[in-house]
């Protein structure tokens, strides 16, 4: 465990013995993701037209002689841009969401190279579930946060919050301190931690451990060093249009905070009319206000990304349907072509808007209109990619480099593209052939 954790099922036992004679046995190597790691800084070179790179896997098989184990389910990433020009992303890798054996993999896109490091270890507790993994880069200090859940035992329902943080572009990590040392609900951690104009550090948390139920707030007002939700006694609201509560509407939420210096969530569940719901806090997250959006909802194997750009629009990233929800299976969303035209599209996509969330006129479907397959991990699998289908599923993390290179992960993979591209319209005539594969 970790030495300052406690909890209901951890008791002591006294062992009297022989002081072993032996030399203690090697430290091992670090671990792959902190090996060779440049510490000089990179400078970003902005590209001043539309960018969309080939898809790419993250998550790679290791081979046996790495000795990491690799589990077979692959889920739940976060992503972030180091100073040293590096991608780091994690994600869990267990064999069950509720399992004991999940542990932490990492592992680095490093600075002008195409193809990621084969996974390698980035954290674990021994015996312990570990879901729900935030990174953030805070790019005035130069140094990486890292947020993660620890159970108690197995399963997700009483995690505590772990945090350790670099500032050698993750070649090496503090101890790990214990953010909540409480093992509650409310503690489930959520890709996509930032800072607020006023400096404080947001990380958003999963309410409860359920479908769906609601998000909330850990705020840090000293970088990290302590931490408060916003919401201790997590009461569930009813989630209707025009009410408010004390809660996100809306589990693995997406969080910004708009130029009036309120606070913008969508979230997964929790559907108003039908929709995707927004919540709207005045007070940093103290109460919330709720209202449908203008997106359907998304359900189980997805999870939304809201983020602001570097250039300053608010970024959706979401999907058009469920492929396992009956009537939404066959719904899509409506897109329009470089011609003016719309047409029907499916899967993953992002939205723009330029005023604050009132409206958001730019849609667009994460794909080149290559056809390819690719495998996307996880509760996705093996899914084709064309003009009008994109990714059906996955758990999406975002971070954009000072470059204004938007890296997009889902459960599997890696989509790197700018705003242009996304302002760009798509073009249905372009050649169908198979793009470059990329599993």
């Amino acid at each position: 465990m970790i030495p300052q954790d406690k909890s209901w099922l951890v008791g002591f036992r006294v062992v009297q013995a022989k002081l072993p004679g032996t030399k203690p046995l090697p430290v091992s190597s670090a671990p792959l993701n902190r090996q060779h790691v440049n510490q000089q800084k990179y400078r970003w070179a902005r590209i001043n037209k539309p960018v969309f790179k080939t898809p790419i896997p993250y998550v790679q098989t290791p081979g046996c002689e790495t000795k990491v184990p690799f589990y077979q389910h692959n889920h739940c990433p976060a992503i972030t841009w180091c100073p040293n020009g590096d991608l780091l992303a994690i994600w869990f890798s267990t064999n069950a969401e509720a399992g004991r054996e999940m542990e932490i993999l990492g592992s680095r896109l490093r600075a002008g190279k195409k193809q990621w490091d084969v996974p390698s270890l980035f954290f674990k507790v021994p015996d312990r579930n570990m879901t729900g993994s935030s990174l953030f880069c805070d790019h005035n200090r130069g140094e990486i946060f890292y947020m993660n859940g620890v159970e108690a035992a197995g399963s997700w329902q009483n995690l505590a919050m772990v945090l350790r943080t670099s500032n050698d572009n993750g070649a090496s990590w503090s101890l790990p301190v214990l953010a909540d040392p409480n093992h509650v609900k409310g503690n489930q951690v959520i890709a996509g931690m930032f800072k607020s104009r006023e400096g404080w550090l947001i990380q958003a948390v999963d309410a409860t451990p359920g479908g769906e139920g609601g998000s909330l707030l850990h705020i840090s007002k000293d970088c990290g060093k302590s931490w408060n939700r916003t919401n201790p006694d997590t009461l569930t609201p009813s989630f209707e249009a025009g009410d408010s509560g004390g809660l996100i509407a809306g589990i693995h939420a997406g969080v910004v905070q708009l130029k009036n210096g309120n606070l913008l969530a969508f979230g997964r569940g929790n559907n108003i009319n039908g929709h995707m719901p927004m919540s709207i806090s005045a007070d940093m997250g103290s109460t919330w206000k709720y209202d449908a959006t203008e997106f359907p909802p998304i359900a189980g194997g997805q999870r939304l990304v809201l983020s602001r750009l570097n250039e300053g629009p608010l970024l959706l990233i979401s999907f058009t349907n469920h492929p396992a929800v009956k009537d939404s299976a066959k719904k899509g969303m409506s897109f329009k072509d470089s011609s003016g035209n719309y047409y029907k599209g499916f899967g993953l996509c992002a939205a723009l808007s330029f005023d604050e969330g009132k409206t958001w006129p730019v849609k667009k479907l994460i794909t080149d209109g290559k056809m390819r397959y690719l495998y996307g991990q996880a509760w996705t699998g093996t899914f084709r990619m064309d003009k009008s289908h994109a990714e059906p599923m996955g758990y999406m993390a975002l971070t954009e480099s000072p470059d204004n290179m938007i890296h997009l992960i889902s459960s599997g993979i890696h989509y790197s593209f700018n705003l242009q591209w996304l302002m760009e319209p798509v073009n249905l005539s372009v050649n169908t052939e198979f793009g470059p594969l990329a599993h």
